[in-house]
């Protein structure tokens, strides 16, 4: 009776108008509901490096007593034959496996370390972690790694990473722009066909980005890959030496000296604290759920102050929500890590000085452990 009326009220095409309405939040509500329950994407598929560290990881997960999770500086410094070869000499045995990924931020690093605690890794006991808060703008938002752990959970957290910080308006609305769109491929599984015009855009990755040449070589170090080792490194290393290796010697020595300013985008009370707090509160409660001894470890690599912001970390381990931090971002008490003969540009270092970084690593985590 009430579409009778509806019918004789309403002029045809605006009833149209409304079913059509209807008809695509349903498909929108439906698609959305289809992805979250489908087993499809509990397996990454499309995602390179990333899904061939995820599949080796999976099949010897009770291999491995230790992870490391990060950005590049982690996936191209930390190197786990040498860790666990450091902390053998240390009297102390271990098997590591190094899960970083490129560019990744605080909610995609969130996102990977549920899915590994997930698999229940029998022998794990320590959890290394090297997280950037404030790098939420994403390069490539329709990329299938972005929109793959853009489940509604994670983009909410990103959302929340990006309003309490103290970037511009400007930058506000692009973060929350690229993550939209990542999140909305993803609901509407547009996702699950994008390797078929991904090869495409590989020849023409984002300035910054590296891809690596060998995968087989990725998975003989263990997830390690050097930045000497990348497809286009030596046209990288050119671009540093000729665009920004000035601006990286002026802010080491103004680091040196003691007084640059740090970016500071992120208040003291800023979300990305909490999320932090809730990494170690979820690394907790799966010690308890597996009766393992589990502990997070988290680092700072040998980068500037000037060039990433370390404060939601820092103010994290002031309050007292990390237990351990180990950092290595002053250049006066590890100045061979900022020399230029160990760095292959301002935020990363080369193989040889990743060897030295890992050794200090061990040698630090050795002495916690004493």
């Amino acid at each position: 009776m009430n579409v009778y009326i509806l019918k004789k009220v309403l002029p045809k095409p605006v009833i149209m108008f409304f079913y059509s309405i209807i008809f695509m939040l349903t498909l929108i509500f439906t698609s959305g509901f289809i992805n979250i329950v489908s087993q499809a994407y509990n397996n990454p598929h499309n995602l390179e490096d990333i899904a061939i560290k995820w599949q080796y990881f999976t099949e010897h997960k009770d291999d491995y007593d230790a992870v490391f999770f990060g950005a590049s500086t982690t996936y191209q410094e930390v190197i786990p034959k040498i860790f666990d070869e450091a902390m053998t000499a240390n009297g102390k045995n271990i098997k590591s496996f190094n899960f970083g990924i490129m560019a990744a931020n605080v909610a995609e690093l969130d996102f990977y370390l549920q899915k590994v605690l997930d698999l229940k890794p029998a022998k794990l006991k320590w959890i290394f972690l090297d997280c950037l808060v404030n790098d939420f703008i994403l390069i490539a938002p329709t990329s299938a790694r972005n929109v793959y752990w853009h489940t509604p959970l994670q983009t909410i957290e990103n959302f929340q990473v990006i309003l309490s910080s103290n970037y511009s308006l400007k930058e506000k609305i692009s973060g929350i722009y690229a993550n939209s769109t990542s999140f909305i491929y993803r609901w509407l599984g547009i996702g699950y066909f994008y390797n078929f015009w991904q090869h495409h855009q590989e020849e023409n990755l984002p300035e910054g980005l590296q891809k690596i040449a060998s995968t087989d070589k990725m998975l003989q170090e263990e997830g390690y890959y050097a930045m000497d080792w990348m497809e286009n490194s030596e046209k990288w290393q050119k671009t540093f030496q000729t665009k920004y290796l000035d601006g990286y010697l002026k802010r080491l020595e103004q680091a040196k000296l003691g007084d640059y300013e740090q970016n500071n985008t992120l208040t003291p009370d800023s979300y990305g604290i909490k999320i932090i707090k809730n990494i170690v509160d979820r690394i907790e409660n799966f010690e308890k759920i597996s009766n393992n001894q589990v502990e997070a470890i988290f680092f700072i690599p040998p980068i500037l102050e000037a060039d990433v912001d370390h404060a939601a970390i820092m103010k994290a381990y002031d309050l007292g929500y990390i237990p351990t931090l180990l950092a290595f971002n002053n250049p006066n008490t590890f100045p061979n890590f900022y020399n230029l003969d160990n760095r292959s540009d301002g935020r990363h270092l080369n193989h040889k000085g990743a060897q030295e970084f890992t050794l200090t690593l061990a040698e630090k985590f050795a002495q916690h452990l004493q």
